[in-house]
């Protein structure tokens, strides 16, 4: 499958976070770091998602990516109020 350009830079920016266990950064995040800006990049993060490339998990606007190819993921979502992490 072919990405574009937008899609391969947030791909290699979560990537990159799942395999330092990092927390999954926020839309803002991924576009300053792909010098972007907010819509593009959450435009390429919703892009991956509908194309199964990454999967994700959100709890009260916190997200855990998952990258399918390779089962890393970034940091579980903190609990709160007696949740669990998903």
């Amino acid at each position: 499958m072919k990405l574009t350009i937008n899609q391969r830079r947030v791909f290699n920016v979560l990537e990159r976070f799942a395999a330092e266990g990092a927390g999954c950064p926020t839309n803002a995040a991924l576009a300053e770091r792909i010098g972007s800006d907010t819509s593009d990049a959450a435009k390429a993060f919703g892009d991956l998602r509908r194309l199964g490339v990454i999967g994700v998990v959100t709890i009260r606007s916190k997200r855990q990516v998952t990258i399918v190819a390779t089962g890393s993921q970034t940091a579980p979502i903190e609990a709160r109020h007696g949740m669990a992490n998903a």
